[in-house]
Parts: C-alpha cells; structure tokens; sequence
C-alpha cells in the first residue's frame, strides 16, 4: 500500500531560512504502527529520496502521542536563495506520497 493512502495529512513547510520539516500524520493507530513497524523511515531513506547527504538529515521522529511523524532536513539552498525553487518550503513532500509500505 502507498504512504498516501496510510497517512490523512502528509506536509511539508519551512523550519527555517536553511530547514525543511515533513509532518506525516494518521487518523487511526493502526495504519500509524503499520508505517512505524514497516522501518521504512530512516534517514537512508530520506536523503535518497531528497537526494542530499545523510548528515542532512536532521532527525526523524515517531510521535506516538499525535500519531505522526517528524522529518527534518537541510535545503539544498536557503529558502531565500535565487536557485530556490520553493520559497515556503510547501511542495517537498511530494517524493513520500509514492513511497511503498509492505
């Protein structure tokens, strides 16, 4: 099954001029653990799929308490750079949303 159709809200935005978060979030814990026991989700992962070293990979967390989970990254280039090519940090999110959970 797709991350997509696992997740209710799967987001992207700005944690700074030089960070991007990920917010993906579940509406039961079921689909929830299943993302979170798949170990899909590591920072091996992330940087592949964002094409940046791992130690742009800021961390990755499991937030059992809200069901969700928390990515965070550096940018290729700060958001106010010229080569930017996402000012608010708002399309990043779009490499998750294919990504297979078995």
């Amino acid at each position: 099954m797709k991350l997509r159709d696992l997740a209710t809200v799967i987001r992207s935005k700005n944690a700074s001029p030089f960070i991007t978060t990920l917010d993906l979030f579940f509406k039961d814990g079921d689909n929830y653990r299943a993302v979170k026991d798949s170990g899909i989700f590591t920072a091996e992962l992330i940087a592949r799929l964002y094409k940046l070293p791992i130690s742009h990979v800021l961390g990755l967390w499991f937030v059992d308490d809200c069901q969700g989970i928390k990515i965070s990254i550096l940018k290729h280039v700060p958001s106010d750079h010229p080569q930017s090519t996402d000012l608010y940090g708002a399309q990043q999110s779009i490499p998750l949303l294919e990504l297979e959970i078995s």
